[in-house]
């Protein structure tokens, strides 16, 4: 399976990659940041022009600028002498990460999705991503984006329902993959709904039923609700699985099962979007990157919301002091950009 490199920076330095420096300083490479962030995790990558990956790290999004601050601390440790010379944002928190970070380019977890994709699967023609509080599906036909299908409205069919009831059966979310495919037994659960299914479970649990038959059983009923998205799209291999949850090994399984084919999982397939978002920002590099510098991490951020009643718009403006700057967010008519 193909994949891209994490460079080890020594042997980068010691191979030329890095650009030669005066004596006293720093040798430099040129990087390319790409952010993805989510309701439940924060993606973040950086890339150099070969898109080999510099740096990368995985964060659960607990509160968003503590989250991007901690990000931005494993990034510096991680890429010495790398110079950020373009930023990218995606995911539902891509609006409050530009003005945080000083983004340069702005995409949907979409696009970002399908270029990290095609990136490592030129001839992908179906992406599957199941996140923690939604799940989506997109296909392509020659290279070129066809439609999506996304389903944001019920946590069935996600990653929470997953860790909800790895969580009541006392299972760590990162074992279900590798204890459900020791089932022995066919479990059916509700996949529609995750109360139910949720239900169903304390129910087989009461009765005996063993925690590998149990999970194996849900990851099915997951993806059956899950493809219940592709009704009015057709799909077509090859397939790509992106996302945290394509670690499940269970779910990769299932999804194998109900289409009846290979079901390919990228390397760092958590990070997708980010690693398409630091590929989208690099090829469309600024002549100065509005970057505000890893320094970011240690200013003490806060956000103030307050209702605007300047017009019958009632905008419930964000107000985000940064430095010595003010930044504002969600103001429509633009009185406050």
């Amino acid at each position: 399976m193909t994949g891209a490199a994490v460079l080890d920076m020594s042997a980068a330095f010691e191979s030329g990659l890095f650009l030669p420096a005066e004596k006293g300083q720093k040798r430099t490479c040129d990087g390319y940041l790409g952010c993805d962030v989510g309701s439940v995790s924060a993606k973040m990558v950086v890339i150099d022009d070969d898109t080999n990956i510099l740096a990368k790290t995985y964060l659960h999004n607990r509160n968003l600028i503590e989250t991007v601050k901690h990000g931005l601390a494993e990034l510096e440790s991680q890429s010495d002498g790398v110079e950020i010379r373009s930023v990218g944002c995606a995911g539902s928190g891509r609006a409050l990460m530009m003005l945080i970070l000083g983004g340069d380019i702005k995409k949907t977890e979409i696009l970002a999705h399908t270029t990290g994709a095609l990136h490592y699967y030129p001839a992908v023609n179906t992406i599957f991503d199941i996140g923690g509080e939604d799940c989506k599906i997109i296909t392509l036909e020659d290279g070129v984006w066809k439609n999506y299908i996304m389903n944001n409205i019920c946590g069935a069919g996600t990653g929470a329902m997953i860790e909800s009831i790895a969580g009541a059966l006392n299972v760590n979310i990162e074992d279900v993959g590798d204890l459900a495919l020791e089932s022995k037994i066919e479990l059916g659960f509700p996949g529609k709904c995750g109360v139910l299914c949720q239900s169903a479970v304390v129910s087989r649990k009461n009765k005996g039923a063993r925690n590998e038959d149990i999970l194996m059983g849900v990851c099915r009923a997951l993806i059956n609700n899950y493809l219940t998205l592709a009704k009015s799209i057709e799909l077509k291999p090859p397939y790509v699985f992106e996302g945290a949850t394509a670690r499940n090994k269970a779910l990769v399984k299932a999804l194998e099962e109900q289409l009846g084919h290979e079901v390919l999982v990228p390397e760092y397939c958590e990070s997708m979007g980010a690693i398409g978002m630091a590929i989208l920002a690099r090829d469309n590099t600024p002549e100065e990157t509005r970057f505000r510098g890893f320094r970011i991490k240690d200013l003490d951020i806060r956000t103030e919301t307050f209702v605007c009643g300047d017009c019958p718009n009632g905008c419930e403006v964000t107000r985000i002091p940064i430095g010595d700057e003010v930044s504002y967010l969600d103001s429509k008519c633009g009185k406050y950009t």
